[in-house]
């Protein structure tokens, strides 16, 4: 037992020596930002849902909180994105949207 956790924490160390998949791969802002157009556009509308029918409702409410996350982490990686401009409005919905999936006692699924 004590020889397997030393080899996991020669691994540990050994860690941040390795290259990351991030760092090696730079982002291709253009093909994500088509990605995330088309991504959008295909989202689930919360106005057509309803919290009565909580399963639904909150599987919307998690994809689009999802959606939000990911706008925000491509905008960090690539400042310059169409997606830019309406970053602060996803994180508004993405906040927005945890009040009310907490509110009505969702659970995440993804």
């Amino acid at each position: 037992m004590r020889k397997a956790f030393t080899s996991l924490l020669m691994l540990a160390a050994l860690l941040p020596e390795l290259p990351s998949t991030q760092a090696a791969a730079s982002p291709d802002c253009a093909d994500e930002a088509k990605m995330l157009s088309k991504e959008q556009l295909e989202l689930p509308r919360l106005e057509v849902s309803s919290p009565r029918d909580r399963p639904p409702y909150c599987i919307t409410l998690e994809t689009i909180m999802a959606f939000a996350s990911r706008v925000k982490l491509h905008v960090s990686r690539c400042p310059n994105s169409e997606f830019a401009p309406a970053v602060a409005e996803w994180i508004k919905k993405s906040t927005d949207y945890s009040k009310l999936f907490r509110q009505h006692r969702c659970k995440r699924t993804m």
